[in-house]
């Protein structure tokens, strides 16, 4: 069983939804998508929104912000390409009372009725950022551009304004400079998109706040990791109260016994009998001591990881279960040096994996796949040709799971029923 050589995977590409995310990811390319132009109408539209919910939804009162939130769930799609659901529960109910009275106990109808108060003042921001970053640069440009044409056609500019002074100014009669102008002002009005995207994004982000669900997949792994939590509670209780079972039932009587062993080794030796049986006792006692806190500690800290990396300790692991006949197959390759805390953790998940195989999967062949990526990241792979069907509810792959969140990771299962079955475990790590 050989080390082979480091599988490095490629960077995955970002997913672009946001305009936010166009701005991180592409800032050069920016203003050859569209997000720069959606940011542009979601904001210019917003004027118009709030002054139509001003006007139109104030008898509604405290619902008032109710068909805003329609709206405004429906506008998102211009910025962001995540599903905006709808964060009021569903009436059930026949009467406009009882629908009047779930509206109004619910968080999200006074968020919403929040959002267009908000609406209004952000309006007159966006009217402001309008003007200094869009409307003083396509003034700069339209003068330049007409005044271009006028001196290249040859026409008296006094001829064509009304401005006291305009024409006569030296820059204003140079053909040159009016172009010169008109190219800053194209690249005032290219800058000036940048900060309409950033100020789209920050209202994006404030409307999904205030009139849509928060992220599923937060929520989801929110939830996740409040169980998760639960569980590890409960199994570090269980576990204190194990260490604590033996140590009464274990070292604690092994050591009584060797106290009483040397009590009867003094008082014969101060007699002058033999004492050779007591002393092969005293030393059977202590040998027994030491190998139940043995166990007990390697509980706690694997004994392979006190005297091996983590590479090793997972070759060992596959040796053990060639011994117990399955065929292995390892492919590791790993640092020699990993934080302790995910040496640990991806040992106690690699142990319960092979005692999955060993005791459930009837399964002939095992394969242990262990490399750490560039990108930070030690995935440990191990796969048989089992039975398959494992599920993540079991308590033995549940406590995998509950570990390897712990350490900010997650467990991929692909068991489906007749196998094979490959469970791999990823954690987020630098070598240190």
């Amino acid at each position: 069983m050989g080390k082979a050589a480091r599988r490095t995977g490629s960077p995955t590409r970002p997913t672009v939804g946001t305009p936010g995310t166009a701005l991180r990811h592409h800032p050069i390319r920016l203003l050859a998508t569209s997000w720069p132009w959606r940011s542009l109408g979601y904001l210019a539209v917003t004027p118009v929104v709030a002054a139509v919910w001003a006007l139109t939804s104030w008898p509604l009162l405290a619902l008032a912000g109710v068909p805003l939130g329609h709206v405004e769930r429906w506008r998102l799609h211009w910025v962001d390409h995540s599903p905006a659901p709808n964060p009021h529960a569903r009436d059930t109910s026949s009467g406009l009372a009882d629908w009047v009275r779930l509206r109004v106990r619910e968080r999200a109808t006074w968020t919403e009725l929040l959002h267009g108060i908000v609406l209004v003042p952000l309006s007159l921001l966006n009217f402001a950022l309008f003007s200094v970053v869009l409307l003083v640069p396509a003034t700069i440009l339209a003068s330049s551009v007409a005044l271009f044409v006028i001196l290249v056609l040859g026409i008296d500019p006094t001829a064509v304004t009304t401005v006291p002074d305009l024409a006569t100014s030296p820059v204003n009669e140079n053909p040159l400079a009016q172009l010169g102008l008109a190219v800053l002002g194209v690249i005032m009005l290219g800058l000036g998109l940048y900060p309409v995207t950033l100020a789209a994004e920050g209202q994006r982000y404030l409307t999904r706040l205030l009139v849509s669900e928060p992220n599923t997949e937060l929520a989801r792994q929110l939830d996740d990791m409040t169980r998760s939590r639960a569980r590890i509670t409960t199994a570090f209780d269980d576990e204190r109260r194990r260490i604590e079972r033996d140590l009464h039932d274990g070292a604690q009587q092994r050591l009584t016994s060797l106290v009483m062993t040397l009590g009867a080794l003094k008082y014969r030796h101060h007699r002058g009998d033999d004492i050779t049986p007591l002393i092969d006792q005293a030393r059977t006692d202590a040998q027994h001591a030491v190998d139940e806190l043995r166990d007990i500690v390697h509980g706690i800290y694997p004994s392979a990881l006190n005297e091996h990396d983590l590479a090793d300790a997972l070759d060992e692991l596959a040796a053990r279960a060639e011994t117990a006949g399955l065929t292995t197959s390892v492919n590791i390759e790993l640092p020699a040096s990993l934080p302790t805390e995910v040496e640990v953790g991806l040992y106690f998940a690699a142990s319960e994996l092979f005692t999955n195989v060993t005791k459930h999967a009837r399964a002939t062949e095992v394969l242990l796949l262990a490399h750490h990526t560039p990108q930070g990241g030690v995935y440990v792979t191990v796969q048989d040709n089992g039975q398959g069907g494992a599920s993540p509810d079991g308590s033995g792959l549940l406590g995998v799971i509950d570990r390897i969140e712990t350490l900010g990771g997650h467990v991929k299962i692909d068991s489906p029923t007749g196998g094979p079955t490959r469970i791999t475990l990823e954690v987020p790590c630098a070598s240190s």
